[in-house]
């Protein structure tokens, strides 16, 4: 009877054991997921390991003019509140007709968030169903004064989600690195660009 109960509490003290290093596993593996977990620095290129994922190509071939662009009738302003974020914190963004008269845009969502690789700059994001995908653009009046905003948070679902009725993702993970937020839909002229460094 001695032996069978040493034999129960060993066996008991063994389960608690394991139980306890796949929780303490559980728990480094939800710290580690705190913070940008992609490549550092300028990586080569974008490298996704879902062989279903296709990138956002890029939808300008214009030069990226910095954060003012003047058209034949106006000028247009793309402001941040500041060059470098934090993993998690929100990206703050306007964009703002500044002219006397009114521009023709392709919408809210006529944007590409970039990072800076050694072959170029490459949209962090793309689609999970095997197929090319275009964002939305519809074409409107950007009057004077009028004016689009954003506030997205810098982490992989929140920048993959901000485009509503498109199955996105973001691959590989954020890592530390030169942004761009480029805002390439006001119609015949050049993109604008937000440079930003994402630190941990």
């Amino acid at each position: 009877m001695e032996r069978t109960r040493r034999d129960l509490l060993a066996r008991t003290g063994a389960t608690l054991a394991a139980t306890g290093a796949v929780g303490a596993a559980g728990c480094l593996d939800f710290a580690a997921g705190d913070g940008p977990q992609g490549p550092e620095g300028t990586p080569e290129t974008l490298s996704c390991g879902d062989d279903e994922f296709v990138r956002l190509s890029q939808p300008f071939e214009k030069e990226v003019a910095g954060t003012l662009v003047e058209t034949a009738e106006t000028t247009v302003e793309l402001s941040a509140e500041g060059n470098s974020e934090t993993y998690g914190q929100s990206l703050r963004l306007v964009l703002r007709n500044t002219g006397d008269e009114p521009a023709t845009a392709l919408g809210r969502h006529a944007y590409s968030v970039q990072r800076e690789t050694a072959a170029g700059w490459l949209d962090v994001r793309g689609s999970t169903t095997g197929e090319a995908v275009e964002l939305p653009r519809t074409e409107e009046a950007f009057g004077p004064t009028g004016a689009y905003s954003w506030s997205i948070d810098l982490d992989e679902e929140a920048i993959a989600s901000a485009v509503p009725d498109l199955d996105l993702t973001v691959c590989p993970p954020l890592g530390p690195g030169t942004y761009r937020f480029v805002y390439w839909g006001i119609v015949d002229a050049p993109p604008l660009g937000a440079q930003f460094e994402l630190i941990g």
